[in-house]
């Protein structure tokens, strides 16, 4: 019982110790907001997203980016995007350059969906042309399979 009492008056010291030096736990704040003084400094930043072989769809990955991006756009008035769609050398390129087209055209469409005004976006495309990784014709790598996008931050 002795030891029982000993514990106890310890365990009460360091609990209110706890509390005077604010250890005890507390309710979290509400997470920052952002405005053009303090929002995000990630102007200037450059992303990529990736796709499947002939495929136009943005993976979760890709969603994320387009969310991330709106976001520093929405908060920053002196930002523009820029958005460039690539392809691997797999296809004609033809082929190719059309499907850098809707790569890129996919992006812009949901950089917009997410809130962005169409007209701070510039959108372009090379096909095969300017890849990532120079490869053989017919070879297939993930990394030109790929629309780079660009956060520029204006000169005031």
């Amino acid at each position: 019982m002795f030891q029982s009492a000993k514990i106890l008056k310890i365990l009460g010291t360091t609990l209110a110790l706890s509390v005077i030096a604010g250890c005890v736990e507390q309710a979290s704040p509400p997470p920052p907001q952002y405005s053009a003084e303090n929002g995000p400094e990630l102007a200037g930043a450059w992303y990529q997203i990736y796709f499947d072989t002939n495929k136009i769809d943005i993976n979760k990955r890709g969603q994320m980016i387009v969310t991330n991006v709106a976001t520093v756009v929405l908060n920053n008035d002196a930002t523009r995007v820029t958005v460039i769609g690539k392809t691997d050398r797999v296809g004609s390129p033809t082929d190719n350059m059309a499907l850098s087209q809707r790569r890129a055209d996919q992006v812009r469409d949901a950089l917009i969906t997410a809130g962005v005004p169409s007209t701070l976006i510039d959108t372009s495309w090379t096909g095969e042309a300017k890849q990532e990784v120079a490869t053989a014709n017919g070879e297939a790598d993930t990394r030109n399979r790929v629309v780079d996008i660009t956060v520029i931050k204006l000169a005031h």
